[in-house]
Formats: structure tokens, C-alpha cells, sequence
């Protein structure tokens, strides 16, 4: 009698085995990965920063990112099809954080961080949370994009270089880490990776205030610089022609001493040295002008390259690789 329940039970218990172990995954997983792991500090810190929870913490370190220089970002994140932007994350190897130099744009490390996160966070919810997820998500864009080109924008970006499949993916990344005020339901499906959202959030609306701000200088100074070379262009229009006046006063004065009309020589003397030194003023004015304009010039084109060294750079990281 006990072969026959033998033989039934060890069937059993090895389905129930299986069905642990399917069900349990995700914690063999993380700990084979984390097995000997240390995070780098500035990694630690910028978990920290991020205010994650200990499972988001857990979903970070798991894919033990790295802050990398351009060599090393570009190769690490040219083999994945997720696109490039400042981070990637490549399936079951590594996330990989691009190192920011420009003390400017700090925060930037950080959202990427959570982005990325988010990322692994999505790969890891069953059928039935991905259709609640990806339906808050979706609600949630369409509620908030009327009102926020930006947000269209980034759609719209997604849908070109990934398709209609990775939207969902990439706007629960973009919602959870750039929009302040989400749905009360998404704001709540946010808090098992978040401690307070709003900080990762504010570091977002921080490096984008200082986009915002360089591109509105460019903008200010290339007005400024439009209208001094209109004044430039017109005052040489006009030191010209009074150039060519002069020349033409000063040979007919020559005559005139030549010819010996005395007179005549004395009494144009007055004016044409009186038209010498507004032509010499004039002079002075140009000059004046130029020097303003070439400075404004080097000013503008320094807040051009602080402003698009970053974009500069990140697009030289593989010409292969989709921009995010």
C-alpha cells in the first residue's frame, strides 16, 4: 500500500517543487546575481538619493549598473535593442549609466538610474499586473499629454525607434521618474519602488530648468546679435558714403589751393573738418559695436556648447544605436 502512494506522491511533490521554484524565480534569481556583490559607492548613493524602496533597491543592484565614460557606454549599450539615451539596460547582463561631468546637470544619474530600474521593475509583472499597469499607464498619458507637448513628444519619439510594442514599457519608465502629478492609482502603484516619487521628479524638472535656461540665453543673444549687426551693417553703409564724400571734399579742396582760390579753400575748410570728426566719431562707433558684437558672440556660442555638449556627446556614442 505504501509503493502505490509512493509513486503517486512523488509525482506530486515534484510538480509542487516545480511550481515553487516557477513561482519563486525571481528570488533564485536576484540571489545568484547578488551573490557577492558589493555596489559601488556612487551607485549606493545614488540609490539612496533616489529614495528607493528595498525591492527597487534589490531590482537595481541585481543588474549591478555602472557609471561608464563614453568607450565604455557605447560598447556595453550598442548590443541592445532598448534605445540609448543615457542608460541602457541589457537583459540579464547589466545596466549602464552614462557618467555626467557637467556639475550643471546633476540629477541626471539619478533619473536615469530609476528609469532603468523601472525598466526591470516592468519586465518583471505577471500577465494580469501588465494588463492593470499598462491600462493606468495608457489613461494616464492620455490625460496628461493634452496639456504636455513634451510628454507627446517623447511618445512620439518611442513609437519611431521602438515601435508600438515598447511604448507601454517606456511610458511607465517616463511617467514614474518626469511627471509630478499622476492619477491617484498610478501615484500608489509607484510607491512599492519609490519612498517619495517627487524627489526623482524634482531632479528631472532641476536639469531641465538648466536646458531650459541655456537655450533661452542662446535665443536672447541671437536676437541681440541680429539687431547689432543691423546697426553695424548700416553705420559701414554710411561710413562708406561719407568716406567717398570726404575723398571727393579733399580733391576739390586741392583744386580749389591749386588754382589758387584762397577764399573759397578757407571757407570750405570748416565744414569738411567739421565732417572729419563726425566720420571719426563714427568711426569710433563701429568699432565699439563690433567689439560688443564679437563678445556677445563668444558668450553666446560658450552657453551653446555648455548646452549641447551633452546632446553632442551622447550622439557620438554609436551611430548604430537609436536615440532616446
Amino acid at each position: 500500500m505504501v509503493k502505490p502512494i509512493l509513486k503517486l506522491l512523488i509525482p506530486i511533490l515534484f510538480l509542487v517543487g516545480l511550481f515553487l521554484i516557477w513561482h519563486n524565480r525571481w528570488w533564485f534569481y536576484d540571489e545568484y546575481r547578488l551573490y557577492g556583490y558589493n555596489p559601488p559607492a556612487e551607485i549606493s548613493q545614488i540609490a539612496t538619493e533616489d529614495q528607493l524602496t528595498n525591492y527597487s533597491r534589490t531590482l537595481l543592484y541585481v543588474y549591478h549598473p555602472a557609471l561608464e565614460n563614453r568607450t565604455q557606454f557605447n560598447n556595453n549599450c550598442r548590443v541592445t535593442t532598448v534605445a540609448i539615451v543615457l542608460g541602457c539596460t541589457v537583459i540579464d547582463r547589466g545596466i549602464y549609466l552614462y557618467s555626467i561631468q557637467d556639475p550643471a546637470l546633476n540629477g541626471v544619474e539619478q533619473v536615469t538610474a530609476a528609469y532603468e530600474m523601472l525598466h526591470v521593475a516592468y519586465s518583471r509583472l505577471s500577465s494580469s499586473q501588465l494588463k492593470t499597469v499598462n491600462a493606468m499607464v495608457i489613461s494616464a498619458y492620455n490625460q496628461l499629454s493634452v496639456n504636455d507637448p513634451q510628454l507627446r513628444a517623447e511618445y512620439a519619439s518611442y513609437l519611431k525607434t521602438e515601435g508600438l510594442g515598447a511604448i507601454d514599457n517606456e511610458m511607465h519608465s517616463t511617467l514614474g521618474t518626469e511627471i509630478p502629478n499622476l492619477p491617484p492609482a498610478l501615484e500608489k502603484y509607484y510607491q512599492k519602488y519609490f519612498k517619495n516619487r517627487q524627489v526623482i521628479v524634482n531632479y528631472e524638472l532641476q536639469y531641465n530648468s538648466v536646458f531650459t535656461t541655456r537655450q533661452n540665453q542662446v535665443a536672447s543673444d541671437d536676437q541681440q546679435l541680429s539687431v547689432l549687426k543691423s546697426q553695424i551693417n548700416s553705420l559701414n553703409t554710411t561710413l562708406t558714403n561719407e568716406y567717398a564724400s570726404l575723398e571727393s571734399q579733399q580733391t576739390n579742396m586741392n583744386n580749389l589751393k591749386a588754382s589758387g582760390n584762397d577764399t573759397q579753400y578757407n571757407n570750405d575748410i570748416g565744414p569738411y573738418n567739421t565732417q572729419v570728426d563726425q566720420y571719426n566719431s563714427q568711426v569710433v562707433q563701429d568699432k565699439n559695436l563690433v567689439d560688443q558684437y564679437n563678445s556677445l558672440v563668444a558668450q553666446r556660442n560658450s552657453t551653446a556648447i555648455s548646452e549641447n555638449k551633452l546632446s553632442d556627446e551622447i550622439n557620438s556614442l554609436s551611430a548604430t544605436s537609436p536615440a532616446n
